[in-house]
């Protein structure tokens, strides 16, 4: 019976035994159950916000005419316009830099382009003064701009180059330029900024002149010792011309009397040409000049007394003219280039017989065939004098 008993208590231990040791060793896994870890797929999504892309669009301009460099700054003009378009599904921060390497502080800009959005941004590059009135001859700029992004708070370069522009010196005019796209832009309006009525040039001239006007038909327009611009009480247009026309008698004859001489040199005009151009001053210091340095004169003697001035320009030539009663519409003209040579009414005749010989062009749709640059409203646009 004992033996029985511990019989079967050995079974029970064999069992026990055979148990734990099941549980302890571990079976071998077929190829079915063996869980291969593997790198979470990216989808399209996520791989979009891993690099970013661009479409980008740069746009700049030429020649740069550095007479126009204070207007073009006033106007918000662009020296390089940036298209930067995002077809991402999230937002992109980019950084915009422009500069003319040496000669001018970058214009930098920063901005956010939605998912989808297209920006156009516009910069004016702010010259040196002192070092663009260095500049003496036709040169060129390096043009250097850069587009950055921004990822993980750091600036990453998208673009950036570098191209060379074709420069013109403060006493250079350019008629046109056009943009890298070949697109061409008249410009013929920016002869305004030649025109400097507050120079102290200009002002000593008109004190001068003050001193022509005493003879008895002054007297009776009260004109005495005094170019009041319009300040005149009658309403008959006739006597408006005679009133202005006396004011820029006086001017006549003073520089005739100073010994002003004409230079013969046509001016080049038209969208392929470029004119040196003589401010005011110089014409003064030196007493000569050719037809676009004296119309440039005289306009901005006319302007100085307050009176609206006129630069008519037709093919090879230019002379001045100027409104005779505010509001009127009717304007009077003058050959400048006779001042050396002739009387002030020999000249008033031959300013009005071109303005009437070339009216018809003046008017018509091509700036090219001739064109009135109505000073007034170049100043009210925002094109002031370059001095």
């Amino acid at each position: 019976m004992l033996y029985s008993q511990i019989q079967k208590i050995w079974v029970v231990l064999v069992l026990a035994l055979s148990i734990i040791l099941t549980g302890c060793i571990e079976q071998q896994a077929t190829p079915e159950q063996i869980q291969i870890s593997t790198p979470q797929q990216i989808t399209p999504k996520q791989a979009q916000t891993s690099t970013i892309k661009l479409e980008t669009t740069t746009i700049y301009y030429e020649p740069y005419p550095l007479a126009f460099y204070n207007a073009f700054y006033e106007l918000g003009l662009p020296d390089i316009t940036f298209e930067i378009k995002n077809p991402m599904d999230i937002p992109v921060t980019v950084k915009l830099t422009s500069e003319y390497q040496s000669y001018s502080n970058p214009a930098i800009t920063t901005v956010t382009v939605m998912p989808g959005e297209t920006k156009v941004i516009n910069q004016t590059i702010p010259l040196i003064r002192e070092k663009i009135e260095d500049v003496k001859t036709k040169t060129k700029f390096s043009l250097h701009y850069k587009i950055e992004y921004e990822k993980n708070g750091e600036w990453k370069v998208w673009d950036e180059e570098t191209t060379m522009i074709d420069v013109y010196p403060m006493d250079t005019m350019v008629w046109a330029i056009k943009d890298s796209k070949g697109n061409l832009w008249p410009m013929y309006e920016y002869i305004a900024v030649f025109v400097t009525p507050k120079d102290t040039s200009v002002q000593y001239l008109l004190a001068v002149a003050k001193e022509y006007a005493t003879d008895d038909l002054y007297r009776s327009y009260g004109l005495y010792r005094s170019l009041p611009g319009y300040q005149y009480p009658g309403d008959s247009i006739e006597e408006w011309r005679v009133y202005t026309a006396l004011q820029v008698k006086a001017i006549y004859n003073t520089l005739q009397d100073a010994g002003m001489s004409y230079v013969n040199t046509p001016i080049a005009f038209g969208e392929d040409y470029v004119q040196k151009v003589k401010l005011p001053r110089e014409s003064l210091e030196t007493l000569s000049g050719n037809c676009i340095d004296g119309a440039v004169l005289f306009a901005s003697a006319i302007e100085a007394l307050g009176m609206h001035p006129y630069i008519i320009i037709v093919p090879g030539h230019a002379f001045v003219a100027w409104e005779v009663k505010p509001g009127s519409g009717i304007i009077d003209a003058l050959e400048t280039t006779l001042v050396g040579s002739s009387s002030f009414e020999e000249a008033w005749i031959s300013g009005n017989l071109q303005l009437e010989e070339y009216w018809n062009v003046l008017q018509d749709d091509n700036p090219w065939n001739g064109i009135i640059v109505d000073i007034k409203t170049c100043r009210d646009a925002g094109i002031l004098p370059m001095e």
